[in-house]
């Protein structure tokens, strides 16, 4: 039989797993000094040095007053509690360190509100539907979502909702775009078909779900002119590491038309370099594709992979700049635009999509003005529908004679 590891082995052996995976020392010390308190505190209270989920709670209780009454950022004091917490638990339970412990989460565990079963065979039924892997996952944080909701009115599960209930979660999304306040709402009328159907609640409760209209293509497409996107690619530090990674990034964008979803998964046996082709399987369509691997383009990323890139086994091209090393979301590289244009000063326009999407709205644009057909914009953009492209038509003649840039041309003195 296994002998029981105490706090302070687990803790000895989170350390190891940290240093090898680059943590920085002080992220390391600031864990031992917060794994010794955590230590002394179970020594006090049960006069053992053995770790539990109980006495962990009751840990961040005691020192932190955790969980919050209110809805609150966390201070790095207390994150760095409640991290020390989640890496014994894990490593305890798992034998191994997990990445991203998120800032400001409100509870370690049980948003459930004691309705786990349900909410696991929901889970299960999203993730045997035939959706994508973001839609599920959005399915599922959208129904966390309306869980806190409940936290925050005091009601205990899912048998206690009322049409007030649902009345007031849909006032509290007031103030977000119609798209986004469509979307949570429909899942939240899809899950209460789902208890209905399952018999968990006698009710169907989707009846009581506002319906909010979001007109289609409502928002108009950001404009980018040449001006602003040499000011954006000049404003990145390609010096260091992460400035190497975000101008390929951008680059990639700008002059292929790559989503966010596909510059996160793209591998480094996608680049063909002996053809100066891309080859990869786009994440929208699932279809294999073959773009030009551009001459600028092309020297971004190997100025990447040779002298930024971390030394890390990884198939994939663009990784975290911290440690530990691992390939960048989509969440990360669509925060890569918001951070640089505010560096060089490009606002946001009011009413226009101006996330990194919107770079891929430049280059079709600038496909179309040069007399590209619809149908291959729509191919590369990844558009199963016309209806889908025509969003990027919807500027005026001067705004797209400034965007019109020959590919060839693009950036070359950024």
């Amino acid at each position: 039989m296994e002998q029981r590891q105490t706090i302070s082995q687990i803790a000895e052996c989170v350390i190891s797993e940290m240093e090898r995976m680059q943590y920085s020392p002080a992220t390391i010390s600031t864990f031992r000094v917060k794994a010794k308190q955590l230590s002394r505190y179970v020594q006090e209270k049960t006069g053992t040095d053995y770790f539990t989920e109980e006495l962990g709670r009751r840990y961040l209780a005691d020192t932190i007053g955790f969980p919050f009454a209110e809805n609150r950022w966390l201070t790095s004091p207390e994150a760095s509690h409640i991290r020390c917490v989640r890496r014994i638990g894990e490593y305890q339970l798992y034998g191994a360190v997990l990445r991203n412990h998120a800032k400001n989460a409100k509870t370690l565990d049980g948003w459930e509100l004691g309705d786990e079963k349900i909410i696991a065979a929901y889970v299960e039924s999203v993730q045997t539907a035939d959706n994508s892997d973001a839609t599920k996952k959005l399915r599922i944080h959208h129904i966390r979502q309306f869980y806190e909701f409940l936290a925050s009115r005091k009601v205990s599960g899912i048998h206690d909702i009322s049409a007030q209930i649902i009345s007031d979660y849909a006032a509290s999304l007031q103030g977000e775009s119609p798209v986004y306040m469509k979307h949570r709402l429909a899942t939240l009328r899809f899950y209460f078909r789902f208890l209905k159907q399952k018999s968990i609640l006698e009710c169907d409760w989707s009846f009581a779900v506002p319906k909010v209209i979001a007109p289609k293509n409502l928002n108009v497409p950001a404009l980018w002119s040449r001006e602003e996107l040499e000011r954006l690619l000049k404003s990145i530090d390609r010096g260091s590491p992460a400035g190497k990674r975000d101008y390929a990034i951008i680059l990639l964008v700008v002059q292929l038309g790559l989503r966010i979803a596909d510059v996160s998964a793209l591998r480094l046996d996608s680049l063909k370099w002996e053809r100066n082709e891309l080859e990869f399987i786009q994440h929208k369509t699932g279809n294999r594709v073959t773009q030009p691997l551009l001459e600028d383009v092309g020297w971004a990323i190997i100025d990447y992979i040779k002298y930024g890139r971390p030394k890390a086994e990884s198939p994939f091209v663009f990784l975290t700049a911290n440690a530990p090393y691992t390939p960048m979301k989509s969440g990360s590289i669509g925060c890569i635009l918001d951070r640089h244009r505010a560096r060089c000063g490009i606002e946001k326009k009011n009413g226009a999509v101006s996330g990194m999407h919107s770079l891929c709205h430049a280059m079709a644009r600038r496909l179309l003005e040069q007399g590209t057909e619809l149908s291959t914009v729509a191919n590369i953009m990844g558009h199963t529908s016309y209806a889908s492209t025509s969003p990027y038509l919807k500027v005026d003649i001067e705004g797209l004679r400034e965007c019109a840039l020959s590919l060839g041309e693009a950036l070359t003195d950024a």
